[in-house]
């Protein structure tokens, strides 16, 4: 899922900026892949495509946009951390029940769907070494945009992993706010 512009901004800043001073041991997102994970399905077998997009075009015609809040970065698990993210909180259970959706879909084309429960998160980077607590601590203390954010763009990514990092590419958008699909995307 696309996070909206202000929020991405807000993120990109912190991220730009971390990204030039702390190097070691860490994994930055490029500013543009930050997204947030419904569901990761995995490899994907070719053949399967056009039913992902056909099922992804239906849910997403019986959903609307979901609205949701930045609470700030928060370094996942709490010991000994591995990620880096920003957490996010809605009062709306509609984005756990299109994540549900996704899981019974994935089902339904012969996929094995994570069982565990959506955390609501935007993934900032990889920890592959113990930072310092005064770093630690200063992603902690980070501001963001804490107003309410509409979230309306459902994106199914392909995902490749590269040295550098993962590329992710677009192979179909779907907007909710016009229930349409958003942007024809071929692989």
């Amino acid at each position: 899922m696309e996070v909206p512009p202000l929020q991405k901004q807000g993120i990109a800043k912190y991220l730009e900026t971390w990204s030039r001073l702390h190097r070691n041991g860490i994994n930055w997102v490029k500013p543009e892949n930050l997204h947030l994970t419904l569901l990761f399905i995995g490899d994907t077998r070719n053949a399967d495509l056009q039913d992902w997009k056909k099922e992804l075009y239906a849910l997403t015609r019986r959903t609307d946009s979901f609205r949701m809040q930045c609470l700030g970065f928060e370094l996942f698990p709490s010991r000994e951390p591995r990620l880096l993210w920003v957490k996010l909180a809605t009062a709306d259970k509609a984005v756990f029940d299109f994540a549900k959706a996704l899981q019974r879909t994935a089902r339904e084309l012969e996929y094995q769907p994570d069982a565990k429960p959506l955390k609501l998160h935007i993934t900032a980077a990889r920890l592959k070494t113990q930072q310092p607590a005064w770093l630690e601590q200063e992603f902690m203390q980070a501001e963001l945009p804490k107003e309410l954010a509409e979230f309306n763009t459902v994106t199914f990514y392909q995902s490749i992993l590269k040295p550098d990092g993962p590329v992710y590419v677009p192979l179909q958008q779907y907007d909710l706010k016009t229930q349409e699909i958003k942007q024809p995307l071929e692989v």
